[in-house]
């Protein structure tokens, strides 16, 4: 690992911070329609949001979508995330599921980028972590979610710091401010992980209106990637992914 993670030809955590655009479709005509439209946007790599998918949880459904998406995008990199209910998303299952899922899509090889949910525990974390290293192909975007509060700096880095230390690729945190100053708080968190802790690349974002600034200055506060529109935001504060790229280009 490495303050740099190459994934197909794109270098995170070198140079602007790059677009990532999810797909929140449920249904595998919606989700390939809305594939093709991202030839027209801003885009470096590919959110599937799979959680919102009607049929996540049938491997054959998945793999369906998964090599369909594969076709559209090319040499576009694909992050295939199931975001389960106590992280803010759609997914109302077990941790077994989950972490079955998540071992299928790894051993596949069609995703070049999986989310795991540091909420799962240590010990999914490590399991995931060394299956994508042993396949090779594909690495592992560590994540925590807060949709009511921003908890403070320490314990922002403490939390991104273990996901580095539990064999994650790339580290995310993304958090609900109450205040201006519950975005200097990430905004500072982020700042000191890349002064300190340069162990992998690392994506943060304060979410919601509030929040919004945190999307557009990661080259300043060192976030690698920022998540932008092109149809269905995924996350409160999601600006479109044209208007980021125009942010990013400028500041």
């Amino acid at each position: 690992m490495g303050s740099v993670v190459q994934v197909r030809n794109l270098t995170l955590g070198e140079g602007l911070p790059k677009i990532c655009i999810p797909l929140t479709d449920t249904d595998l005509h919606s989700l390939l329609r809305s594939a093709h439209t991202l030839q027209n946007s801003p885009c470096d790599l590919v959110e599937w949001r799979a959680d919102f998918y009607a049929d996540f949880r049938t491997e054959s459904s998945r793999l369906e979508a998964l090599h369909a998406l594969r076709q559209i995008l090319d040499g576009i990199p694909l992050l295939f995330t199931v975001r389960t209910k106590e992280e803010g998303g759609q997914a109302d299952i077990s941790t077994e599921a989950y972490e079955a899922i998540n071992q299928a899509v790894i051993t596949s090889g069609m995703a070049d980028l999986v989310d795991v949910e540091l909420s799962k525990g240590d010990d999914v974390m490590t399991r995931l972590c060394g299956s994508a290293h042993l396949s090779a192909t594909t690495k592992i975007v560590a994540s925590k979610h807060d949709f009511a509060k921003t908890p403070a700096e320490s314990e922002i880095v403490d939390s991104l710091c273990k996901m580095q230390e539990l064999g994650a690729d790339i580290v995310k945190y993304a958090v609900m401010p109450k205040s201006e100053r519950d975005v200097l708080t990430l905004l500072s968190a982020t700042i000191i992980m890349k002064e300190q802790h340069r162990d992998t690349p690392v994506i943060t974002m304060s979410m919601g209106r509030l929040g919004a600034v945190s999307r557009v200055c990661g080259s300043l506060s060192g976030s690698a990637v920022t998540f932008g529109t092109a149809g269905q935001a995924s996350a409160p504060g999601q600006l479109p992914a044209d208007i980021l790229k125009l942010f990013l280009e400028h500041l």
